[in-house]
């Protein structure tokens, strides 16, 4: 089981390439949990255009919602307040179910770390997706490109290079 949280799909929804990450997973469908779900409802609320191309997933089943257990939500429970629901609840699940996490946050990946879960970060995706072929360097640097403009994201140069190196 894959877990994606907020701040992942909304980046890759906003630069449109979310079918990138099921190309790179080989896999048809991601998972998200409600409270992921409640933070896209409310940007879709707003009419924000990357929540309603994320809704399309869902109603086209390629992103499934999965809900807690009473042992995943009490150990969701445990969790730092400091993370989003939807992290804490991703990683209750993912721990529980022996799943992986998407999460571009760095304490969400500290979390997993400690909770023996693993994670997977955006620059890891961006590396894999030129690594493995489905797209190429410069494609990749589109990417980001279009992740800085359209998300505000900001890369650091040893990220970059982290990125691209051979």
């Amino acid at each position: 089981m894959i877990l994606i949280d907020t701040d992942m799909l909304s980046a890759m929804a906003k630069i449109g390439q979310i079918q990138l990450l099921f190309a790179l997973l080989q896999t048809s469908q991601l998972h998200i949990t409600p409270g992921v779900f409640g933070e896209l409802a409310h940007s879709f609320n707003l009419e924000r255009q990357y929540a309603v191309d994320v809704f399309a997933l869902i109603a086209a089943g390629q992103l499934q919602m999965v809900y807690l257990t009473q042992e995943e939500a009490t150990f969701r429970d445990t969790l730092p307040v400091t993370l989003g629901a939807g992290e804490r609840e991703s990683i209750a699940i993912a721990r529980a179910r022996g799943g992986i996490v998407l999460s571009n946050e760095s304490r969400v990946a500290h979390h997993c770390r400690t909770h023996g879960v693993p994670c997977v970060r955006l620059p890891d995706i961006l590396r894999a997706l030129w690594v493995e072929g489905i797209v190429s360097q410069q494609e990749v640097q589109v990417i980001i490109h279009d992740l800085q403009v359209k998300d505000r994201m900001q890369f650091t140069p040893s990220t970059l290079h982290a990125i691209f190196a051979a």
